[in-house]
């Protein structure tokens, strides 16, 4: 697929599709990205310096420009916001457009593009009698990337590792709770959870990290703060790649994001202790991107 195609293909995806899932916002996975970066062993960082080169080219002006605008930012880094303006391009088409090969483990579903990559609805509470997971979804797929990327690196395989990475440590991409007490009508991750704030709605709230990612900032500076303020050794961050983990610890924030009734004002404390969260997953998610990508190219 070539550029001008692909440029048809993200206009055709951004006119579609609203503003709908992106956990985080652009900056929010540009930032958890650059937190990875500035965790990855020397050898790793000059692989895949080489990796977001290459899906830096393949890439058409629009969304170069896009990448661009993140001051502070690792190419690497930068890289991780592109699926959320790529929805609806087939996802073979995003390999090829890196002179790349789909894994065929990520090609089997009749869904061919990835906006169903991004998140898992488990109902919420746990005692619903609900299923609203699809197929595929960020479990699936997040298991299926680590894997071929091990086997096969490929910058287009990096490219969604990095943002499945952070859309699996906010909250609302992993629950979904039913709008209905009688029959099953799902909220679609809280986007239909209507909030009297500026974001809308209850998922849009997370994904402006409660309003901390809605100004830009060099986003080298607050990875590094981030860092400080939630250091990697005091975290418990599991086996690599351990995606189950990642999601139930999202899932166990439901109770914190719903206590917040629909179409009412979160309080200031909601806020503050929500903000908290952010940044603590964020760096989570972080810590374990790096810890996925050193383990496939470790230290010389």
């Amino acid at each position: 697929m070539n550029k001008k195609n692909l440029i048809a293909s993200v206009v055709a995806a951004l006119a579609l599709v609203p503003s709908v899932a992106n956990a985080w916002n652009y900056q929010g996975h540009v930032t958890v990205a650059e937190i990875a970066y500035q965790n990855l062993n020397i050898t790793a960082r000059s692989e895949v310096d080489a990796l977001a080169q290459k899906a830096y080219l393949s890439m058409p002006a629009d969304i170069q420009k896009k990448m661009d605008s993140f001051e502070g930012a690792s190419q690497f880094a930068k890289l991780a916001m592109v699926p959320d303006l790529i929805r609806k391009v087939p996802a073979q088409d995003v390999w090829q457009s890196m002179g790349e090969e789909i894994p065929a483990s990520l090609n089997q579903w009749d869904e061919k593009t990835t906006g169903a990559w991004h998140y898992i609805n488990q109902a919420y509470p746990a005692s619903s009698a609900c299923n609203f997971v699809h197929v595929p979804n960020i479990k699936l797929v997040a298991n299926r990337l680590f894997e071929d990327f091990k086997q096969n690196p490929q910058a287009a395989s990096m490219m969604f590792m990095s943002h499945v990475a952070g859309d699996s440590h906010q909250p609302m991409h992993s629950i979904s709770q039913s709008l209905s007490a009688d029959k099953c009508v799902t909220d679609l991750g809280a986007n239909k959870h209507t909030l009297n704030i500026p974001q809308k709605d209850l998922h849009h709230l997370w994904d402006s990290g409660m309003g901390f990612l809605d100004t830009p900032y060099n986003v080298h500076d607050v990875a590094a703060q981030l860092q400080q303020a939630y250091p990697k050794a005091s975290m418990e961050l599991g086996e690599t790649a351990d995606i189950n983990q990642w999601l139930k610890e999202s899932y166990q924030l439901a109770d914190f994001g719903y206590s917040v009734e629909k179409d009412t004002t979160p309080s200031e404390e909601h806020f503050r202790q929500g903000t908290q969260y952010v940044k603590q997953r964020m760096s989570q998610a972080g810590y374990r991107l790096a810890d996925e990508i050193n383990h496939v190219f470790p230290a010389k």
